[in-house]
């Protein structure tokens, strides 16, 4: 495979810098800022149409931590603005008045009313994954000792909570069986990166290693060619289940490039040739070779999924897969990668930002129309396309240095 990034003109990394660094503070920033941001009740509103018009007030706790993390992100790693600091800080201020349950354990409430009752006190370990990134990044933007104290606390709770035996696939509901959960292991890096970028410790270092060792000795499987959502606690496959045969294309890639940026790190070249076989895996299980993009859910073998949104576009793997395609280029040269990256690129920038209304659409049908054209709802957030295009921005503007 050739291996020569000199082969990319760099008039085309300058062209994507400026087009990845518009859609990010010329457009999705500002539609957050002037849409999302509860100055009645605090928080943020969760639930937005095409025009940024809130269409119900429930208040979602997982995506109020995630934008809590982007905004104190944006403020330490590009300007200290005033009013990233101040977005972060209003949704940081309702979350923990009222999020975290009274009784002092330290779990929080999935959902919430506009001015703070509970909605939903399903317990989700994921709502405190995402707090606990806002609350520490917010710390680190602020410059606050009690909310790195309050951060750290999130995570002894919420750490060793993660790998447990579980009777939930993901996407799924209880069933007879115990399954280890590859998204446990993704947001053991995701909260555990987060922290150790802030004040780095072994603790945290242990922490993504056993997530990397983990994600590649229990969920990887090279003979399947694909990364198993669900397998048995020890990491044998349950092929017998259409829960064990699933794969999610966005959420593979996702994990790829945590992995590479562990192995970037690291300096740990087996872990980067590893965890670009898993993105190449997933385009080729998930990309829809008819209509193009890629496809929300699979089963590795071509059975039906549970899920009936399978063959939806959905923004998020879109967002990831640029990202894992780019950083894997930039880490190995191979011309296949790129090729794959200027392929998600078009499709994806010629399909989901909307341009009458600002920001991105969410689903798309298979054929690339829009599905739903609201654009926040309880699972689509201020989240996984600013990382993205974040992400994308500061790599190419490390690539353009060393031009």
């Amino acid at each position: 495979m050739k291996t020569d990034r000199n082969k990319i003109p760099v008039r085309r990394l300058e062209q994507l810098h400026k087009q990845y660094r518009a859609s990010l503070f010329d457009d999705i920033v500002p539609w957050w800022e002037k849409h999302s941001l509860d100055r009645q009740c605090g928080g943020y509103f969760s639930l937005l149409e095409r025009d940024g018009r809130p269409w119900a007030t429930d208040k979602y706790m997982w995506m109020t931590g995630r934008e809590i993390w982007m905004f104190s992100h944006l403020h330490n790693h590009y300007q200290k603005n005033p009013a990233w600091l101040d977005a972060a800080r209003l949704g940081a201020d309702f979350m923990l008045k009222h999020a975290f349950l009274p009784d002092g354990s330290g779990k929080m409430c999935f959902r919430l009313t506009s001015d703070g009752r509970p909605v939903s006190k399903v317990l989700s370990i994921y709502t405190e994954v995402f707090a606990s990134i806002g609350i520490a990044e917010l710390s680190r933007a602020a410059g606050d000792e009690q909310l790195w104290a309050k951060a750290l606390a999130m995570y002894d709770f919420l750490i060793p909570r993660f790998g447990r035996p579980s009777d939930t696939a993901l996407l799924g509901y209880p069933i007879d069986a115990q399954f280890h959960l590859h998204a446990h292991d993704m947001c053991r890096i995701t909260v555990a990166w987060v922290f150790n970028e802030i004040q780095a410790s072994q603790q945290f270092e242990d922490d993504l290693t056993l997530s990397v060792e983990s994600i590649i000795g229990k969920h990887w499987k090279p003979d399947l060619h694909a990364l198993l959502e669900n397998v048995a606690p020890d990491g044998s496959p349950l092929l017998d289940l259409p829960e064990g045969r699933m794969f999610m294309p966005g959420h593979a890639i996702e994990s790829a490039w945590m992995l590479m940026e562990i192995a970037r790190k690291r300096g740990d070249q087996g872990l980067v040739r590893t965890a670009v076989d898993i993105v190449l895996a997933s385009l080729e299980h998930g990309w829809d070779r008819e209509y193009g993009g890629l496809k929300y859910v699979t089963n590795i073998d071509g059975t039906p999924t549970h899920e009936l949104g399978a063959n939806l576009k959905l923004w998020w793997p879109h967002c990831e897969a640029l990202y894992a395609l780019l950083l894997g280029w930039s880490l190995t040269g191979r011309e296949d990668l790129w090729q794959w990256y200027e392929k998600v690129h078009e499709y994806t920038f010629a399909r989901f930002p909307d341009p009458d209304y600002g920001e991105w659409y969410g689903y798309l049908d298979r054929d690339g129309r829009p599905a739903w054209t609201a654009k926040a709802n309880g699972w689509k957030g201020f989240f996984h396309l600013p990382r993205v295009l974040s992400r994308c921005c500061q790599l190419l503007d490390h690539l353009l240095e060393e031009q």
